[in-house]
């Protein structure tokens, strides 16, 4: 979900939330879209969710009466997009009302698909604040039906660099996923009661991964996609540099994923597809690190070869043990092979 590609944008649905001033004006149809409109709102779910605050959120429970239990429903096509986006948007209204503190907006609602991830259709929710976007207008169709529409301003028309605060972008959720969307909320470190209403009690969502389980996964990660790239794509002492980086990178306090790869010396291809492994594993790209998980990753290195081959060393040892590593691909009669040559004063039969 986090590199989405191309986003290709299919059904949106506007409603306005206004407790102080207009109340709740719900769309009753999708909003007819303009190039512009498009162009709007497709920027604004990539540079969202390629935001390195947004992080893997899961709702507590699915329920059909709760707002995951809503979205379920939209996404396995049981639930029509303009009838499901109202009851997501009378729910949050009267979070808001309760609340004069919390800004009006529009909720914005939409279903995309993107290039990176085909067949898979994401329902995203877009909480727009109304100094980030066009002007809101009410507007009725040939048939009759209201929707929330914009006008474009000149003058007052935002940049696509204006930051979204709060927006969720979810993925099919049957069957579960390991996480359920993409969540950014940038003010999660504001007032606590302010802060709460958008991901707590409107979503009834939690952070998908702990510390600890991020710094596993993390780790897991670096170490799987360096041995997907050694040695056919790095060069030993490339494989060096980047396993001491992986080591310097657990070690720290907190790790940016995409300023960590910026700083590789490697190609660009090679942090692409570094990228694409921690991709996959663990969507977060910037958070805090369990020091006594890492710690105890980083103390031992562990390697695994044919035939039941494993060998558990000390880090502060590594250079000692291991006098050197080849890649041998010209032993006629032979498929490629690593010598590796271990100096070691002991070697004894162990039973377990």
């Amino acid at each position: 979900m986090r590199n989405p590609g191309t986003v290709q944008l299919e059904d949106v649905i506007v409603h306005m939330l206004n407790p102080q001033g207009r109340g709740l004006i719900t769309s009753e149809r999708t909003l007819p879209l303009n190039d512009d409109l498009r162009a709007y709102f497709v920027a604004h779910v990539k540079n969202s969710l390629e935001n390195v605050t947004a992080k893997a959120a899961k709702f507590k429970e699915i329920n059909d009466q709760l707002v995951s239990g809503v979205c379920a429903a939209l996404l396995d096509g049981a639930l029509d997009l303009v009838a499901g986006s109202q009851t997501l948007a009378l729910r949050l209204y009267d979070i808001m009302s309760s609340d004069r503190r919390i800004s009006p907006g529009g909720l914005v609602v939409c279903f995309y698909k993107a290039t990176n991830y085909p067949k898979v259709r994401h329902l995203a929710l877009l909480k727009i604040d109304p100094s980030e976007v066009f002007r809101h207008e009410t507007k009725f169709d040939k048939q009759g039906k209201r929707y929330v529409g914009f006008e474009v301003e000149t003058e007052a028309m935002p940049s696509v660099r204006e930051r979204l605060q709060k927006c969720a972008f979810i993925q099919p959720l049957r069957p579960r996923p390991d996480y359920d969307m993409i969540l950014l909320d940038r003010q999660a470190g504001m007032d606590r009661d302010v802060a709460k209403f958008f991901a707590e009690d409107f979503l009834g969502a939690d952070p998908a991964f702990d510390a600890r389980m991020r710094t596993n996964l993390i780790y897991q990660s670096l170490v799987s996609a360096r041995n997907q790239l050694y040695p056919e794509s790095i060069s030993l002492q490339e494989q060096a540099d980047l396993d001491e980086a992986i080591k310097s990178a657990i070690a720290s306090k907190q790790i940016n994923v995409d300023t960590w790869l910026e700083g590789l010396h490697v190609s660009p291809e090679v942090k692409t597809q570094i990228d694409r492994v921690v991709s996959k594993n663990l969507p977060d790209r910037k958070f805090e690190l369990d020091r006594p998980t890492a710690l105890r990753l980083i103390s031992k290195r562990r390697f695994r070869g044919d035939n039941g081959l494993k060998v558990e060393i000390r880090a502060d040892s590594y250079d000692q043990v291991m006098h050197s590593i080849t890649y041998v691909k010209d032993d006629p009669g032979k498929p490629p092979y690593f010598e590796v040559v271990i100096h070691t004063e002991k070697w004894d039969e162990v039973t377990r």
